[in-house]
């Protein structure tokens, strides 16, 4: 028989196949498991390309092999991805062969790849395979898993001031400062020196905002003399205090007399009332700071 019968025959062969087996095209269901998931080349043997009847290869229609699936007949394999590339024969072959090339998108570059199809007992697709795994994913691309967000920048808290220190009312004793119907600086008692230069120290820690000196007098006596006598007591006392560092512009000073009693005696007897009216003779010092305390 000659060569050009023999092919001939195998021809026929091959259209009558098609014709037993029907050509549409098979659509498979959302759950069949396409014919393209094994990527590992080891798992197949693929031929070499020289030996491919079409070496060139075919450029891949990528929507009909996204429909291969396990199942399908050979003449549905064949509608879909068309003959087989190397010469596999037609009967009772269980693999065939394909080189398809896949345009890249740079250029004229493509990618060269082959794909393997094995058939089961029942002649129907098994498994498919590709040389290489870029090669299954131009039809089926991995999902392109986003980086993950950058973590927000921790907030920016704002120092917080922290609270001036609360207002301070110091009451000190006239008595205590100064001698008998003395108020002149040169007047203040040594006892009396002490407790302003502690009160100085203490007011130069903050930052002050006001120091307010308040001088009191007892009921006993002229109201205006008492009146006098507290405001120079009290203008006395700011002047120790700007002398022991005290800033001068934020001190202020005021006489109130005896207009502010804290106690009230009834003694008949004048050095019993005296002694009785001594809380009555006083300086208050009003201290307020707006801010933390000097380092």
């Amino acid at each position: 028989m000659s060569h050009s019968r023999k092919g001939a025959l195998v021809a026929a062969s091959l259209l009558t196949l098609l014709v037993l087996n029907g050509c549409a095209t098979f659509k498979g269901s959302a759950a069949s498991r396409p014919v393209v998931a094994n990527a590992d080349a080891g798992a197949s043997q693929f031929p070499d390309k020289a030996s491919a009847t079409l070496k060139e290869g075919t450029f891949a229609n990528i929507e009909n092999l996204r429909k291969m699936i396990p199942g399908l007949t050979k003449a549905q394999v064949y509608d879909l991805v068309g003959a087989p590339h190397f010469s596999e024969g037609v009967f009772n072959v269980r693999q065939w062969d394909y080189i398809f090339n896949f345009r890249t998108g740079k250029g004229n570059d493509y990618l060269v790849c082959q794909y393997q199809i094995k058939y089961g007992e029942n002649m129907r697709t098994v498994t498919g395979a590709w040389d290489k795994r870029e090669c299954a994913d131009m039809v089926f691309p991995r999902p392109v898993v986003a980086p993950a967000p950058a973590p927000s920048p921790a907030p920016v808290v704002a120092p917080v001031a922290p609270p001036p220190p609360a207002p301070r009312r110091v009451t000190l004793a006239a008595d205590a400062l100064f001698d008998f119907g003395k108020s002149d600086i040169d007047s203040i008692s040594s006892a009396g020196r002490r407790r302003l230069d502690e009160l100085s120290r203490d007011i130069r820690a903050v930052d002050v905002e006001r120091v307010h000196v308040i001088g009191h007098a007892d009921r006993i006596g002229d109201a205006v003399i008492n009146d006098t006598l507290s405001r120079e007591r009290a203008a006395t006392v700011v002047s120790y205090l700007v002398r022991a560092g005290v800033p001068g512009n934020v001190v202020t000073s005021e006489g109130r007399g005896s207009r502010d009693p804290v106690v009230q005696c009834t003694d008949s007897n004048r050095t019993a009332l005296i002694a009785c009216l001594a809380p009555n003779r006083r300086v208050e010092l009003d201290i307020r700071g707006k801010a933390e305390a000097r380092r």
